[in-house]
């Protein structure tokens, strides 16, 4: 039997890598904002940065309008290594 192995979600990396690029402190705002703005609970967002399940395309957008930054959407991210 072959072993199973994490792959986690592309959007949630993308989220992720954002994330990361915020400062600590406002990088928690900014969860707690975009929780808010797409009618989510905490644990939520958290789950979407983790990878744990898929982002709806509606709060892609939402999150892309709350940052003011395209992460999902942008042909300029770098090609993902494997």
């Amino acid at each position: 039997m072959a072993k199973k192995t994490l792959k986690r979600n592309e959007d949630g990396e993308k989220l992720r890598m954002y994330l990361i690029g915020l400062p600590l402190k406002d990088s928690s705002k900014m969860v707690a904002k975009l929780a808010e703005a797409c009618k989510v609970p905490l644990h939520t967002v958290h789950n979407w940065r983790a990878g744990a399940c898929r982002i709806p395309e509606l709060a892609k957008d939402k999150i892309e309008e709350v940052t003011g930054v395209k992460i999902f959407h942008s042909e300029n991210l770098p090609p993902k290594s494997e």
